[in-house]
C-alpha cells in the first residue's frame, strides 16, 4: 500500500488478490471506467474508496472475514459434521506483488481440482504492501493444507 496525499493507494495485484478475481480483469475495470485508478510510477494505483465503491466494500471485509475466519478456527471448541482433523497455516512470503499473484493464482487451480483430499478447504491471499510481504492462509484437512504448503514452498524455492 502507498500513501498519495490522504489517500491509501493499493497495486492491481493487491486489489486482484483480496478480490479473488485476475489482475487482467482489474485492468480491464480500469480500462473501461468501472474503477478509478491513477498512474503512480508507471503502474496503476487505486484507492480503498473507489474498489469498495465497485466491490461493494468487499477490501475491508474481505480482510475482516479472513481474521474472523481465524478466530473462529482458535476458539472453536469442537468440529462439528466437519473434518475430523484440520490445521491452519499461515505462510508470510518476501515476492513481489506479481510473484505472489501467480502463486495465488496456481493454488485457487488446486482448490478447483476434484481431489477427495480436499474436504471443507479455504484459501486467502493478500499482499502487505507496507510491509512488502504476501500472506497466504490455508486451512482444512491437514494431508491437503500440506499439499498447498508444498506447491507454495515449490514456487517460491524454499
Amino acid at each position: 500500500m502507498v500513501i498519495y496525499g490522504d489517500d491509501e493507494l493499493y497495486t492491481v495485484e493487491q486489489i486482484a488478490g483480496l478480490l479473488e478475481l485476475h489482475p487482467r480483469t482489474i485492468r480491464r475495470f480500469i480500462r473501461e471506467g468501472k474503477l478509478e485508478a491513477v498512474k503512480v510510477g508507471g503502474e496503476w494505483r487505486i484507492r480503498e474508496e473507489d474498489v469498495e465503491k465497485l466491490a461493494g466494500g468487499a477490501v475491508s471485509r474481505q480482510y475482516e472475514k479472513s481474521r474472523r475466519d481465524i478466530d473462529a478456527f482458535l476458539n472453536d471448541p469442537g468440529l462439528p459434521g466437519g473434518d475430523p482433523l484440520r490445521t491452519c497455516s499461515i505462510v508470510d512470503c518476501r515476492l513481489s506483488a506479481q510473484e505472489a499473484a501467480a502463486i495465488s493464482q496456481h493454488l485457487i487451480v488446486i482448490m478447483n481440482e476434484d481431489d477427495p483430499h480436499r474436504g471443507e478447504a479455504t484459501f486467502k491471499y493478500m499482499y502487505l504492501e507496507e510491509e512488502k510481504k504476501s500472506r497466504f492462509i490455508v486451512w482444512g484437512r491437514p494431508s491437503f493444507v500440506g499439499k498447498l504448503l508444498t506447491e507454495i514452498g515449490k514456487r517460491t524455492g524454499m
